[in-house]
């Protein structure tokens, strides 16, 4: 109620670089920002997932040369099974 009584103010504020959290029944629902905090939010999720993307990229070609280096190696789970097993012999995984 209070967003639609002071509207045209809230706005005014939001243009100039503050932030209102709009919570319906005191549960956050959205966040009014000015158009530049808003556009540079979209340009960090955009630079976020590229750099998501070339950290996948750069954990894949990683296993793809262990891969080569040990190609009869176990795959991660089971690795990390066996090392288990190897410490606490009573801890073996039955599946």
């Amino acid at each position: 109620m209070d967003l639609r009584r002071a509207l045209g103010q809230i706005l005014d504020e939001a243009a100039a670089g503050q932030r209102f959290l709009i919570e319906r029944d005191h549960r956050p629902m959205a966040m009014l920002v000015s158009v530049e905090d808003g556009q540079r939010l979209e340009n960090d999720v955009e630079a976020r997932m590229a750099r998501f993307e070339a950290a996948m990229d750069r954990l894949q070609e990683r296993g793809r040369r262990l891969r080569e280096r040990a190609p009869d190696a176990p795959d991660a789970v089971t690795a990390i099974r066996m090392e288990r097993d190897r410490h606490d012999p009573g801890t073996s995984y039955n599946g």
